[in-house]
């Protein structure tokens, strides 16, 4: 297996969000407005049900995010959470907000998508990104530091062969924790019963 190394703006480009305006956000409606508190600290996408705001205004096209998606959080909303990737599960639901990064360009000949979004889960990565980013109480990045970001990547090939293995695990720990909660919840009840 041969790795060379990159600049990750040799095989990406990053476009920055839109500034939705606070005064068309509700508790209803059809399209959500991420943030950085969507992703999780190791990656990945989550609902915040109690939290996450609809918007009523005017939308342009280019800001709804689609189904797998790939973005990133450049503002650290809470520790950890700088540079997180998350993909979109569904499409037509979400909007790119300004402190987020979307990937709109891979050079897919460089970068596997799904290799990416397990690279930017690496301390490498996230270290180099947050070793780059500016402010004090509340850090953040720009598509520019991230296309500073130097990788060491094995082939496309060797790239899609480690994120298969990867995502088999992620599937597997998913299905054991939806277990977990199944049989923690069942043991709630029976113990009230």
């Amino acid at each position: 297996m041969s790795w060379s190394e990159l600049s990750l703006g040799e095989a990406l480009h990053i476009k920055h969000g839109f500034a939705f305006k606070s005064k068309f956000f509700s508790g209803i409606g059809k399209y959500v407005v991420l943030t950085p508190g969507n992703f999780n600290e190791e990656g990945g996408f989550r609902l915040r049900l109690e939290k996450d705001r609809f918007y009523s205004g005017d939308i342009s096209d280019g800001y709804i995010l689609e189904e797998g998606d790939l973005i990133i959080a450049m503002t650290e909303q809470g520790p950890g959470l700088l540079g997180s990737p998350a993909i979109i599960p569904v499409g037509d639901k979400y909007l790119h907000n300004q402190r987020l990064g979307l990937i709109d360009r891979l050079d897919e000949g460089l970068l596997d998508k799904q290799f990416f979004y397990y690279l930017f889960n690496t301390r490498m990565v996230r270290g180099q990104i947050s070793g780059s980013a500016s402010g004090t109480k509340v850090k953040h990045t720009s598509p520019e530091r991230i296309y500073r970001v130097k990788v060491n990547v094995p082939d496309i090939s060797d790239q899609r062969k480690i994120a298969m293995i990867l995502s088999t695990y992620d599937k597997l720990i998913e299905n054991n924790q939806r277990r977990i909660h199944l049989l923690e919840h069942s043991s709630r009840l029976l113990y009230r019963e």
